[in-house]
């Protein structure tokens, strides 16, 4: 297992990203409000899900999710070796999820099968 499984695009300036992505590759690119905020879908016909999050007070950054057996024993380990956390093991509707920075600072999603 432990397949890439959604590749996330996050920057201040949602819209200018999704027009750039979709004009730049053809992409369809859907919007939708997800807790308060503007997230577009970028449709793939294979591969994993990919996705635009708008992120006004964040910065740009680029987030690989990683599909794990078990998130809390996965998210455990990567504690222990180095990781911080960003977001700890959280249930957001049907997805559970954490995000963790990797030893050099690197945005890594972690979601549960």
């Amino acid at each position: 297992m432990n397949e890439v499984k959604h590749i996330e695009i996050a920057g201040t300036n949602g819209e200018q990203l999704a027009k750039f992505y979709r004009e730049l590759f053809d992409w369809k690119i859907s919007q939708r409000d997800m807790a308060g905020f503007a997230y577009h879908d970028i449709a793939t016909a294979k591969g994993p899900s990919m996705g635009i999050r708008h992120e006004p007070e964040g910065k740009p950054e680029l987030v690989i999710y990683i599909e794990v057996s078990d998130l809390d024993a996965s998210f455990a380990a990567a504690e222990s070796l180095g990781a911080t956390v960003r977001i700890p093991p959280m249930q957001y509707g049907e997805l559970r999820f954490a995000l963790i920075n990797d030893p050099e600072g690197n945005p890594i999603g972690l979601t549960q099968a």
